[in-house]
């Protein structure tokens, strides 16, 4: 069994990103072992970038996603990806009194009893499934340390959940096109890795993304992470047209052979017609 300081760990930490492990690193793993992460996200909103960039206020939310992935090396060249995760958000409420008020004055007019119906003015909530995804990493070619990979991922949702997930369908396609290579800065041993890819039936059209990680060990139990994400849907009308920039920091330390932990902070940086997003990660990882 390897150490987390094996190379090809580097790019699975790809997968704990604004969007979703589908979307992962370039690098495989051996054939018979694998690797299984369960992260816990919180994130807020309480403001939106507009169609002309430029942040605004905007109807605040707060969400939690659990999620729980895994990697396991089926033959030399292919690696498989599954994610399952649960997901709640909790709109703002701050209209309710006055989306109270008008239930309560609309019944008096009609001469009605008065009742407030549980749940008006609350915003939107949402608790239950969040997407799940399904796919496959192929190693195309290696040159030396550096490899070039391709994956393919089905995602899909579940009843409610995909109207809070980047999915107009209950079904989308992810492809991925990724390069990694090692690394050394500042006299310390690292990994870059950068990929882009093809997603089908996001929120306001198809998109394509790009995402970037370098990381660094400063020490043999710790590598620190460096993300970011971009995506865009170019294929949107010029009212949904999005763009989104984001970044997250974090730090991997390893407890065991086994076992690491993870900890690490994220926010939007630009963005068109996106929400400025915010929050903290935390992750348990185990090698098997």
């Amino acid at each position: 069994m390897r150490g987390w300081a094996d190379p090809r760990l580097y790019g699975l930490l790809a997968s704990i990103s604004f969007t979703t492990p589908g979307a992962a690193g370039a690098f495989l793993q051996p054939p018979g072992e694998g690797v299984a992460i369960l992260t816990t996200n919180v994130a807020e909103a309480h403001g939106a970038y507009d169609s002309r960039g430029q942040l605004v206020a905007a109807p605040a939310y707060d969400k939690l996603e659990t999620q729980l992935y895994v990697e396991y090396g089926l033959i030399e060249q292919m690696t498989l990806v599954a994610e399952t995760n649960y997901l709640r958000f909790r709109g703002s409420g701050a209209n309710k009194q006055s989306e109270q008020l008008a239930v309560l004055t609309e019944q008096a007019r009609a001469g009605a009893p008065l009742y407030l119906p549980p749940g008006v003015g609350e915003g939107a909530r949402y608790a239950g499934p969040g997407a799940q995804s399904l796919g496959a990493r192929l190693r195309l070619l290696q040159l030396g340390p550096a490899i070039l990979s391709t994956q393919a991922s089905l995602r899909a949702s579940v009843g409610e959940g995909r109207k809070f997930l980047d999915m107009a369908e209950h079904f989308q396609f992810d492809g991925r096109l990724q390069i990694g290579w090692p690394i050394e800065f500042l006299g310390m041993p690292g990994f870059a890795e950068g990929q882009v890819g093809y997603r089908t039936a996001g929120q306001n059209s198809d998109e394509i993304r790009a995402e970037v990680t370098t990381g660094v060990r400063p020490s043999r139990e710790m590598l620190l992470l460096a993300q970011g994400f971009f995506y865009v849907a170019p294929f949107a009308s010029s009212a949904a047209f999005t763009v989104s920039q984001r970044l997250q920091l974090s730090a991997v330390y390893d407890l065991t052979r086994e076992v690491a932990v993870q900890l690490g902070a994220r926010a939007a940086l630009r963005g068109v017609n996106d929400s400025a997003e915010r929050g903290l990660i935390g992750a348990l990882w185990y090698r098997f």
